[in-house]
């Protein structure tokens, strides 16, 4: 076993050095080895917490469950591999053993564990050291994006540089053995290969390879949003790409008259849908995943509506409020624990960001300093803060769940003329 575990660190040390020796990551130079210093750790962190401090948890649930699937592979290889690939159980006693089976073609919490035994089989079953190489994944594709923010608008290097690597509660909870980890790294990863292409940077034979299992990763860890943002990166794309050949589609006001119109399609074509993509499937979604976590809310501080129904109305009714709490919720002094503590001191520095933000806002001109792919990110976080809002009242849980948009709203916060002076004096 201590064998096992030394190759598995040099593995990860080879890993960061293919990652350090990255082309792509001389741009985020001096500041690429603090931040994956920062992920690793915090992935480790993240361990001790569930494990120490709170005793369950859906990580916890993750590893103890994949060890069921792990030792299926050590008794019946062929079992596992046809459980692994195609969903065949070898019995239904053993399918009823494992959680998140019900329906596990479509699970992502089943899903995981799958990639979970495989890890197991590497690392002799470590905790600890699954947790680094998810740690490492996510700041694989979380760097790569703001490496490619950096080259695209280099204006917006450090801003990206702080969102995407060193924003407190986005660096904690994209790391460690979560799902969130697997998700971001993909999703950013995909972020940074549309926008490389979009602005006409080739792609290696590598990233083309590499591109599928990326998508494959990002929808099957959170489909709707992943349908929700790769939608809005194919509308970037294409108008991106038609701008230069069409000349009047340079102008910002023609790239978002343009947008609207595919937005405006894509609601009527989301409207004629059925089953999980349907509007109806997706309001009774999101009110259910709210009672369902309401009713283990209720003993400490949380978020409620008093008239949540699965109707449009109600919904939009419901949205502004769901937004303002998916971001600047908990409040500092909604509760003294830890946890909440830090969330509110981080939730007032945005608080504070955007008040300075609307104030920079009054200068005049600032408007020609919107691109295309700031009101991208912008619906994105609309979008997914009500969603988010709406389905997630617990606290704790909202401030792991609304990482999916963070990154991106830190990252726009940061572009007013005051943040901006104050990065240009950061080393």
């Amino acid at each position: 076993m201590p064998l096992l575990y030394l190759l598995n660190v040099v593995l990860l040390l080879g890993l960061g050095w293919l990652l350090y020796k990255q082309s792509w990551a001389k741009k985020l130079h001096p500041y690429l080895l603090p931040g994956l210093g920062v992920k690793l750790i915090s992935g480790v962190l993240l361990g001790l917490l569930y494990f120490h401090y709170y005793g369950e948890g859906d990580t916890i649930t993750y590893f103890t469950a994949s060890q069921k699937l792990t030792r299926l592979a050590h008794d019946d290889a062929d079992a596992y591999w046809r459980l692994l690939l195609f969903n065949e159980f070898p019995s239904e006693a053993f399918r009823a053993a494992v959680p998140f089976t019900e329906f596990a073609e479509f699970s992502n919490s089943f899903f995981l564990l799958k990639i979970l035994s495989l890890f197991n089989l590497l690392t002799g079953s470590s905790y600890y050291l699954i947790g680094l190489y998810f740690s490492l994944f996510s700041f694989w594709g979380m760097a790569k994006l703001a490496a490619t923010l950096s080259t695209v608008f280099p204006d917006t290097k450090k801003a990206a540089i702080v969102a995407l690597l060193f924003f407190p509660s986005v660096v904690f909870w994209s790391s460690g053995l979560l799902k969130d980890a697997v998700l971001m790294g993909s999703m950013c990863w995909v972020m940074a290969f549309v926008l490389q292409l979009a602005h006409g940077q080739k792609q290696t034979i590598v990233s083309w390879l590499l591109l599928p299992v990326q998508l494959y990763l990002f929808v099957k860890i959170k489909v709707f949003f992943a349908g929700l943002l790769l939608g809005l990166l194919g509308c970037y794309l294409v108008i991106k790409l038609l701008s230069q050949i069409i000349k009047p589609m340079q102008t910002i006001k023609m790239q978002l008259l343009v947008l609207a119109g595919f937005i405006g399609m894509a609601i009527v074509a989301v409207w004629q849908m059925s089953g999980i993509f349907s509007i109806d499937f997706i309001l009774h979604h999101l009110v259910k995943t709210y009672d369902g976590l309401l009713a283990l809310s209720l003993g400490g501080p949380h978020l409620s509506y008093s008239s949540l129904e699965s109707t449009l109305p109600s919904i939009v009714a419901n949205a502004p409020k769901a937004f303002f709490s998916a971001i600047y919720r908990p409040f500092l002094g909604e509760s003294w624990e830890p946890l909440y503590l830090l969330l509110g001191l981080e939730n007032l520095l945005l608080l504070l960001l955007t008040v300075v933000s609307i104030v920079a806002a009054s200068k005049k001109g600032w408007q020609q300093h919107i691109q295309l792919w700031h009101i991208m990110l912008l619906l994105f976080i609309v979008a997914s803060a009500i969603v988010i809002g709406i389905s997630t009242p617990n606290f704790g849980t909202l401030s792991r769940y609304r990482i999916i948009f963070l990154p991106f709203l830190v990252y726009l916060l940061l572009q007013n003329r005051f943040a901006q002076r104050w990065l240009v004096k950061t080393p």
